[in-house]
Parts: C-alpha cells; sequence; structure tokens
C-alpha cells in the first residue's frame, strides 16, 4: 500500500547508515507514552511479528503537504517519505478518535453511552479499541464523534526499510516556534 510518513531529516539519514527505521521514544512527549505503550500493545495483537518494544512510526494515507504549520517547529529540517508498506503491516486507527487515548479520555458512540459509563466506574481503555473500528464508528451518532472520513486515517508500522522508500520530498518546516 502507498503510504506517507514525515521524518526528521537526521532519522532518514539515520535509516540511510542502518538500512532500516524504527521509532525513538525520545520522540514522545513524555505525557504520551502511556498512550504509546498502549498503541504499542494493540500493535502487538494485531500485527504479526511485532515485538512491542520498538515505537511505532507514524504514517498517513494521502500526501502530507510539506508547509503545514503542524509537522516541526519553524526551521526544522525534515523529509516525506512515500513508501510502499504491505497492508499486514499496518495498523489504521482513526486520528480524531485517538485524540480520547492520548488524553485518556473515553471513546463512546453517544451521550447516553457516555454518561452509562461514567456511573458504571468501569476503565474507560476498553473503549480505546473502538479507534480500529470503522464500522462502529459509521454506525456511531456523528453528533457524539464526528463523521467517519477515511482521509482522517492515520497508520503506524513497526519499521521502515530502505526498500520500501519510493520518494523523499526535503523541506524546511515553516511551522509555528513550539519547542518539541
Amino acid at each position: 500500500m502507498k503510504v506517507y510518513t514525515v521524518q526528521h531529516l537526521v532519522a532518514y539519514r539515520k535509516m540511510r547508515e542502518q538500512g532500516f527505521l524504527v521509532g525513538d521514544e525520545k520522540y514522545v512527549w513524555e505525557e504520551f507514552k502511556e498512550p504509546y505503550h498502549w498503541m504499542m500493545k494493540q500493535m502487538e495483537k494485531r500485527i504479526e511479528g511485532y515485538n512491542a518494544i520498538d515505537y511505532p512510526i507514524w504514517l498517513w494515507r494521502t500526501r502530507v503537504d510539506r508547509n503545514s504549520s503542524g509537522l516541526f517547529p519553524r526551521g526544522t529540517k525534515g523529509v516525506i517519505l512515500t513508501l510502499e508498506i504491505p497492508d499486514d503491516q499496518i495498523l489504521w486507527s482513526d486520528f480524531n478518535l485517538w485524540h480520547c487515548v492520548l488524553n485518556n479520555g473515553s471513546v463512546t458512540g453517544s451521550e447516553e453511552e457516555e454518561n452509562i459509563l461514567e456511573e458504571s466506574g468501569k476503565d474507560i481503555q476498553y473503549t480505546w479499541e473502538r479507534i480500529f473500528d470503522f464500522d462502529w464508528f459509521r454506525n456511531a451518532d456523528p453528533k457524539w464523534v464526528g463523521k467517519y472520513d477515511e482521509f482522517n486515517l492515520q497508520g503506524v508500522t513497526p519499521k521502515i526499510t530502505l526498500d520500501m522508500v519510493k520518494k523523499v520530498t526535503r523541506f524546511i518546516a515553516k511551522g509555528s516556534n513550539i519547542n518539541r
């Protein structure tokens, strides 16, 4: 499957030296490490051969706009890699619903379900797997969860090898001055 990833130029150079790239914990904000570990466990369950040690590499179905303000802080050198990755090595999820996991929120299909969950005192993590269930999303209340949009999907993969790279587009980020 043709997909895209955005990486620091340094990461791309490392990939060229060693022949592959895996995710790196040092690029994960501290408050997101627990949700990332949850995602890694999901990858282990759903991607054959994944060891839940290496951090995920994020992928997109559509080409990323290198002028987007949210890629990297202004002036950062990066690359957009066009990749060909086997479908069975990608775990797809909804970008917006992933933010429920990042923010330790529930993934419910209606206000009524949310109220029942809150009253039950159950651990909300069982709802998180819904970020992978696109049939569930299509049938949930769009006023509550938003409308399903396949262009809003993000993927994770455990490893990118040089033979997967089909095109490299270098850029210098025009984004904000935030420090990541």
